[in-house]
């Protein structure tokens, strides 16, 4: 009966701290001692492991693989040690990679920023839009306010550069009045024009603060890249425009149609232009009134609670969770 319970404590323990039944039968008996390490016959010394690293270190190798070096080493009648082997001394010097100097690319800080009100912080990015004939593009500059979605400013040229990038800037600031006290912070990718010297030099000297997406990841950039997509299947938009001219005139009426009709889930089912201009309330006030008179007249249809209301986004920003808010109108 002993016998049978100190099995099934070895068992149980075995399988609670991962090791054997073997080593926790050895270990009462003689301690938890460790075995030591025995050497293999056949393992390389330290000086022969270094005699390989030199020579896979040296200018003769330095590009070559295991497989490349022990050939070669091979047709001069010469032999060190097998290509495994090989591998595993590079491993072991944890130099398994490109061994020669080349450049690393620096780790980026993934940018997280947040507004509470409009003017606080702007996206803005560019895209093509297809011209009259193949090969011919049109420009199209767009600043979004990331609270309300609402766009500040856009502008068609025949040409992606710095020099209008910092116009595009100035005139969108100038417009929407913005002082160096509202303390803006202006975010985007990485194109030339936005980090080109002199549009970094602008905002510096507009009293605005830059934010830069990660390289090639667009989810840094959400809200210029989720406009753009609206845009491009939306109806006002063409396969192609017979001129600048034409593309301003077909674009205007998409932007007054974004910022003054499209209703957005994550403002509360409310327009930019409804919570950039700072109408929230108003528009509240309203559809909980008839949610009330609905109610009155249906409450079976509405849960116990009474119906409740889409609210817009409290805090907004680049790589801030997403949560969409509601209140009871009852309450």
């Amino acid at each position: 009966m002993e016998m049978i319970q100190r099995r099934v404590n070895q068992s149980w323990l075995a399988g609670w701290t991962g090791v054997s039944r073997s080593s926790l039968s050895r270990w009462q008996i003689h301690g938890p001692q460790q075995k030591p390490k025995r050497t293999a016959g056949n393992a390389l010394s330290s000086a022969e492991r270094q005699e390989i690293l030199d020579l896979l270190r040296s200018d003769e190798f330095i590009e070559d693989t295991p497989y490349q070096v022990v050939s070669k080493l091979l047709d001069r009648g010469k032999w060190l040690c097998s290509i495994s082997t090989m591998y595993r001394v590079l491993h072991d010097a944890k130099e398994v990679r490109d061994r020669r100097d080349q450049r690393r690319h620096p780790k980026y800080h993934k940018p997280i920023i947040q507004a509470t009100a409009p003017n606080q912080l702007w996206s803005w990015d560019i895209t093509r839009l297809p011209g009259e004939m193949k090969g011919k593009y049109y420009f199209l500059y767009v600043m979004i306010d990331v609270f309300s979605r609402y766009v500040v400013g856009w502008m068609i040229t025949h040409e992606e550069n710095s020099e209008r990038a910092q116009h595009f800037i100035r005139e969108t600031v100038r417009q929407q009045g913005i002082q160096e006290s509202n303390r803006l912070t202006i975010h985007s990718d990485r194109g030339s024009p936005m980090k080109a010297s002199n549009t970094i030099e602008l905002l510096a000297v507009l009293g605005l603060a830059q934010s830069f997406a990660r390289p090639r990841i667009s989810d840094d950039n959400p809200f210029s890249e989720a406009q753009f997509k609206t845009m491009k299947y939306h109806r006002y938009f063409k396969p192609w425009y017979e001129s600048a001219e034409e593309a301003k005139a077909i674009l205007g009426e998409f932007f007054k149609w974004y910022n003054g009709e499209h209703r957005h889930i994550n403002l509360g089912l409310m327009t930019p232009e409804t919570v950039h201009l700072g109408k929230v309330e108003e528009v509240l006030a309203a559809r909980s009134q008839a949610l009330r008179l609905a109610y009155s007249r249906h409450p079976e249809r509405f849960s116990k609670r009474g119906p409740k209301v889409l609210i817009p986004q409290e805090r907004v920003g680049i790589n801030i969770p997403v949560t969409r808010q509601s209140k009871y109108v009852l309450e």
